[in-house]
Protein backbone atom coordinates (compact mmCIF):
# COMPACT_ATOMS: atom_id res chain seq x y z
CA UNK A 1 0.00 0.00 0.00
CA UNK A 2 1.35 3.29 -1.14
CA UNK A 3 -0.98 5.67 0.83
CA UNK A 4 1.14 7.93 3.67
CA UNK A 5 -0.41 10.00 5.87
CA UNK A 6 1.50 12.72 7.08
CA UNK A 7 0.30 16.45 8.36
CA UNK A 8 2.58 18.74 6.24
CA UNK A 9 0.75 22.12 4.21
CA UNK A 10 -2.65 21.66 4.96
CA UNK A 11 -3.70 19.10 7.31
CA UNK A 12 -3.62 15.16 5.76
CA UNK A 13 -5.43 13.96 3.07
CA UNK A 14 -8.17 10.84 2.96
CA UNK A 15 -8.21 8.25 0.00
CA UNK A 16 -10.97 6.91 -1.58
CA UNK A 17 -12.32 4.90 -4.64
CA UNK A 18 -10.80 1.15 -6.42
CA UNK A 19 -11.25 -0.04 -9.11
CA UNK A 20 -11.72 -3.89 -9.74
CA UNK A 21 -9.39 -6.33 -7.85
CA UNK A 22 -9.61 -10.13 -8.04
CA UNK A 23 -12.00 -10.68 -4.54
CA UNK A 24 -9.33 -13.53 -3.56
CA UNK A 25 -7.01 -14.28 -0.90
CA UNK A 26 -3.26 -13.59 -1.45
CA UNK A 27 -0.16 -15.57 0.24
CA UNK A 28 -0.56 -13.36 2.96
CA UNK A 29 -3.94 -14.10 3.89
CA UNK A 30 -5.08 -11.09 2.50
CA UNK A 31 -9.03 -11.43 1.97
CA UNK A 32 -11.01 -9.08 -0.46
CA UNK A 33 -14.76 -9.68 -0.82
CA UNK A 34 -16.74 -9.71 -4.14
CA UNK A 35 -19.36 -7.66 -2.63
CA UNK A 36 -16.83 -5.05 -1.25
CA UNK A 37 -14.95 -4.39 -4.38
CA UNK A 38 -18.46 -4.61 -6.74
CA UNK A 39 -19.22 -1.12 -4.42
CA UNK A 40 -15.82 0.20 -4.77
CA UNK A 41 -15.97 -0.47 -8.64
CA UNK A 42 -18.95 1.54 -8.98
CA UNK A 43 -18.04 4.25 -6.92
CA UNK A 44 -14.91 4.46 -9.08
CA UNK A 45 -17.19 4.52 -12.26
CA UNK A 46 -19.76 6.97 -11.31
CA UNK A 47 -16.75 9.22 -9.65
CA UNK A 48 -15.02 9.25 -13.49
CA UNK A 49 -18.53 10.02 -14.88
CA UNK A 50 -18.34 13.63 -13.20
CA UNK A 51 -16.94 16.28 -15.05
CA UNK A 52 -17.68 18.56 -12.09
CA UNK A 53 -18.58 18.28 -8.49
CA UNK A 54 -18.02 20.28 -5.36
CA UNK A 55 -17.36 18.24 -1.74
CA UNK A 56 -18.26 20.12 1.47
CA UNK A 57 -17.69 18.54 4.99
CA UNK A 58 -15.77 18.79 7.79
CA UNK A 59 -12.72 16.25 9.16
CA UNK A 60 -11.47 16.07 12.46
CA UNK A 61 -7.71 14.84 12.89
CA UNK A 62 -6.66 13.54 16.11
CA UNK A 63 -3.44 15.10 18.01
CA UNK A 64 -1.76 14.59 21.46
CA UNK A 65 -1.04 16.93 23.54
CA UNK A 66 2.06 17.54 25.62
CA UNK A 67 0.69 15.22 28.66
CA UNK A 68 -1.18 12.74 26.49
CA UNK A 69 -4.42 14.14 26.26
CA UNK A 70 -5.98 12.84 22.99
CA UNK A 71 -7.66 16.20 21.21
CA UNK A 72 -9.55 16.19 17.24
CA UNK A 73 -8.63 19.31 15.65
CA UNK A 74 -11.55 20.07 13.32
CA UNK A 75 -11.55 21.89 10.16
CA UNK A 76 -14.85 22.98 7.87
CA UNK A 77 -13.61 22.00 4.02
CA UNK A 78 -14.67 22.78 0.92
CA UNK A 79 -13.35 21.28 -2.38
CA UNK A 80 -14.60 22.23 -6.01
CA UNK A 81 -13.54 19.55 -9.28
CA UNK A 82 -13.87 21.47 -12.99
CA UNK A 83 -12.44 19.26 -15.38
CA UNK A 84 -9.70 18.58 -16.94
CA UNK A 85 -7.74 21.17 -14.79
CA UNK A 86 -9.59 23.21 -12.35
CA UNK A 87 -9.54 22.69 -8.36
CA UNK A 88 -9.85 24.30 -5.69
CA UNK A 89 -9.83 22.88 -1.93
CA UNK A 90 -9.97 25.05 1.34
CA UNK A 91 -9.93 23.96 4.98
CA UNK A 92 -10.97 26.40 7.68
CA UNK A 93 -10.94 26.00 11.61
CA UNK A 94 -12.95 28.92 12.78
CA UNK A 95 -9.52 31.38 12.40
CA UNK A 96 -6.81 30.34 9.79
CA UNK A 97 -7.88 29.45 6.45
CA UNK A 98 -5.90 27.96 3.71
CA UNK A 99 -6.41 27.34 0.41
CA UNK A 100 -4.77 25.45 -2.81
CA UNK A 101 -5.88 26.90 -6.08
CA UNK A 102 -5.14 25.15 -9.41
CA UNK A 103 -6.22 26.46 -12.98
CA UNK A 104 -4.37 26.27 -16.73
CA UNK A 105 -1.25 24.45 -15.11
CA UNK A 106 -0.76 26.95 -11.73
CA UNK A 107 -0.52 25.69 -8.64
CA UNK A 108 -1.11 28.49 -5.98
CA UNK A 109 -1.15 27.44 -2.17
CA UNK A 110 -1.83 30.15 0.18
CA UNK A 111 -2.38 31.04 4.61
CA UNK A 112 -4.33 33.16 5.21
CA UNK A 113 -2.53 34.10 8.75
CA UNK A 114 0.91 34.41 7.80
CA UNK A 115 -0.28 35.83 4.43
CA UNK A 116 2.06 33.72 2.32
CA UNK A 117 1.75 31.97 -0.59
CA UNK A 118 3.45 30.10 -3.10
CA UNK A 119 2.95 29.22 -6.86
CA UNK A 120 4.66 26.49 -9.03
CA UNK A 121 3.89 25.53 -12.82
CA UNK A 122 2.74 22.18 -13.10
CA UNK A 123 1.18 19.47 -15.26
CA UNK A 124 -2.14 20.61 -16.79
CA UNK A 125 -4.77 17.50 -15.69
CA UNK A 126 -5.86 16.84 -12.31
CA UNK A 127 -4.89 13.64 -11.96
CA UNK A 128 -0.82 14.36 -12.88
CA UNK A 129 -0.61 17.61 -11.44
CA UNK A 130 -1.87 16.26 -7.77
CA UNK A 131 0.92 13.90 -8.39
CA UNK A 132 3.34 16.08 -8.80
CA UNK A 133 2.35 18.32 -6.04
CA UNK A 134 2.55 15.29 -3.53
CA UNK A 135 5.72 13.91 -4.92
CA UNK A 136 7.47 16.73 -6.07
CA UNK A 137 6.01 19.60 -3.35
CA UNK A 138 5.24 17.93 -0.69
CA UNK A 139 1.65 19.46 -0.81
CA UNK A 140 -1.17 17.81 0.53
CA UNK A 141 -4.45 19.04 1.35
CA UNK A 142 -7.62 17.79 2.91
CA UNK A 143 -9.59 15.35 1.16
CA UNK A 144 -7.35 15.81 -1.82
CA UNK A 145 -7.13 12.24 -3.13
CA UNK A 146 -10.73 12.98 -3.37
CA UNK A 147 -10.18 14.29 -6.73
CA UNK A 148 -8.29 11.58 -8.36
CA UNK A 149 -10.86 9.50 -10.45
CA UNK A 150 -9.50 5.77 -9.14
CA UNK A 151 -7.04 6.00 -6.30
CA UNK A 152 -6.42 2.13 -6.25
CA UNK A 153 -3.03 2.45 -6.54
CA UNK A 154 -2.72 4.38 -3.34
CA UNK A 155 -5.26 2.08 -1.28
CA UNK A 156 -5.35 -1.53 -2.64
CA UNK A 157 -2.30 -3.74 -3.44
CA UNK A 158 -2.18 -7.98 -3.05
CA UNK A 159 -1.61 -7.29 1.07
CA UNK A 160 -5.08 -5.56 1.97
CA UNK A 161 -7.63 -6.59 3.08
CA UNK A 162 -11.12 -5.59 1.92
CA UNK A 163 -14.52 -6.08 3.42
CA UNK A 164 -18.29 -5.23 3.17
CA UNK A 165 -19.34 -4.95 6.79
CA UNK A 166 -23.00 -4.04 6.48
CA UNK A 167 -25.48 -1.90 4.55
CA UNK A 168 -28.14 0.33 5.22
CA UNK A 169 -26.33 2.27 7.49
CA UNK A 170 -27.43 5.87 8.34
CA UNK A 171 -24.94 8.64 7.43
CA UNK A 172 -26.48 12.63 7.53
CA UNK A 173 -29.91 10.72 6.55
CA UNK A 174 -28.33 8.38 3.55
CA UNK A 175 -28.30 4.74 3.70
CA UNK A 176 -24.84 3.67 3.20
CA UNK A 177 -22.41 0.59 1.98
CA UNK A 178 -20.01 0.47 5.07
CA UNK A 179 -16.73 -1.32 3.84
CA UNK A 180 -13.39 -1.99 5.97
CA UNK A 181 -10.01 -1.86 4.17
CA UNK A 182 -7.12 -3.30 6.02
CA UNK A 183 -3.65 -1.69 5.19
CA UNK A 184 -0.19 -3.07 6.99
CA UNK A 185 0.01 1.12 8.34
CA UNK A 186 -3.45 2.07 8.52
CA UNK A 187 -6.94 1.00 8.52
CA UNK A 188 -9.67 2.70 6.63
CA UNK A 189 -13.39 2.28 6.87
CA UNK A 190 -15.66 4.03 4.08
CA UNK A 191 -19.32 4.72 3.98
CA UNK A 192 -20.53 4.94 0.64
CA UNK A 193 -24.13 5.96 -0.69
CA UNK A 194 -26.17 3.55 -1.78
CA UNK A 195 -28.42 3.77 -5.24
CA UNK A 196 -27.31 5.32 -8.54
CA UNK A 197 -24.86 8.30 -7.06
CA UNK A 198 -21.97 5.98 -4.81
CA UNK A 199 -20.14 8.40 -3.62
CA UNK A 200 -17.98 8.67 -0.11
CA UNK A 201 -20.38 10.09 2.63
CA UNK A 202 -17.50 9.27 5.19
CA UNK A 203 -14.23 8.12 5.86
CA UNK A 204 -12.92 7.21 8.78
CA UNK A 205 -8.55 6.26 8.73
CA UNK A 206 -6.42 5.28 11.93
CA UNK A 207 -3.00 4.71 11.98
CA UNK A 208 -2.64 1.37 13.85
CA UNK A 209 1.12 1.70 15.21
CA UNK A 210 0.92 5.62 16.04
CA UNK A 211 0.03 5.96 19.87
CA UNK A 212 -3.53 6.30 20.91
CA UNK A 213 -4.00 5.30 17.11
CA UNK A 214 -5.22 8.23 15.96
CA UNK A 215 -7.63 8.83 13.47
CA UNK A 216 -8.90 10.88 10.79
CA UNK A 217 -12.50 11.39 9.83
CA UNK A 218 -14.28 13.52 7.35
CA UNK A 219 -18.06 13.82 6.27
CA UNK A 220 -18.58 14.52 2.95
CA UNK A 221 -21.33 16.05 1.23
CA UNK A 222 -21.29 15.77 -2.57
CA UNK A 223 -22.96 17.82 -5.73
CA UNK A 224 -22.59 15.94 -8.86
CA UNK A 225 -21.96 18.25 -12.58
CA UNK A 226 -23.29 21.81 -10.38
CA UNK A 227 -22.68 24.76 -12.37
CA UNK A 228 -19.33 26.42 -11.35
CA UNK A 229 -18.20 29.92 -11.12
CA UNK A 230 -14.32 29.73 -12.98
CA UNK A 231 -13.05 32.69 -10.52
CA UNK A 232 -13.29 29.96 -7.99
CA UNK A 233 -9.91 28.95 -9.70
CA UNK A 234 -8.05 31.89 -9.91
CA UNK A 235 -5.59 33.18 -6.99
CA UNK A 236 -5.44 37.03 -6.16
CA UNK A 237 -2.73 37.90 -4.05
CA UNK A 238 -4.32 39.89 -1.32
CA UNK A 239 -2.69 43.10 -0.05
CA UNK A 240 0.06 42.65 1.90
CA UNK A 241 0.75 39.57 1.23
CA UNK A 242 4.08 37.60 0.67
CA UNK A 243 5.46 35.07 -2.39
CA UNK A 244 7.54 32.28 -0.28
CA UNK A 245 8.10 30.07 -3.63
CA UNK A 246 8.28 26.01 -3.05
CA UNK A 247 11.59 24.39 -2.07
CA UNK A 248 11.73 21.13 -4.25
CA UNK A 249 13.20 17.96 -3.94
CA UNK A 250 13.32 17.66 0.36
CA UNK A 251 11.69 15.05 0.77
CA UNK A 252 14.05 12.83 2.19
CA UNK A 253 15.83 9.54 0.64
CA UNK A 254 13.60 6.39 1.24
CA UNK A 255 10.45 8.29 2.80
Amino acid sequence: MRVKYRFPVFLTSALLLANSVSAAADGDGARQDERAMDVLQSMSAYKTSLDSAIISGVTLTDARLGEGLMVANTDEVKVVIDRPGSLYISSFDGVQKKELYFHEGTLTVFDSAKKYYAQASIPDEIEDAMEFALEELEVEAPLMDMVYKDASIHLIDSRTTVMYLADKVRVAGTDCHQIAIRGPETDVQLWIEEGDQPVPRKIMITSKWEGGSPRFIANMKWESNPEVDRDTFLFRAPEGSTNIGFVQGSRSEGE
